[in-house]
């Protein structure tokens, strides 16, 4: 069976090892942007369609931040590259928050 990718599946493993849940899938932008500002909230980027995880350091969520501004998946505006942003929320058992990104082709 083919491994599908966490805004797919609903689940994902962070690359150290924290299981999460989905709570929201396909955020608009504006809470993708907004998330993304809060220091609080990790995110983790999917990458290749997902099936490449890494951690968005804070210096990177600005410039990231901008691309998904730029390239959403789901706005009115066409996106200006080939690879475009979905935003998902996931929370794990104790309450946290985790904003995933997940990076279409």
């Amino acid at each position: 069976m083919a491994r599908l990718s966490p805004g797919s599946s609903g689940e994902l493993t962070d690359p150290d090892g924290r299981t999460w849940q989905v709570r929201r899938r396909k955020l608009d932008p504006r809470t993708v942007r907004s998330l993304m500002r809060r220091r609080d909230v990790p995110v983790l980027l999917g990458e290749s369609g997902g099936f490449d995880l890494r951690w968005v350091i804070d210096e990177e969520r600005g410039a990231l931040s901008e691309l998904v501004r730029r390239n959403y998946a789901v706005t009115a505006e066409p996106a200006a590259s080939d690879i475009v942003y979905m935003g998902y929320e996931f929370g794990d058992e104790a309450g946290q928050r985790l904003l995933y990104v997940e990076e279409w082709c």
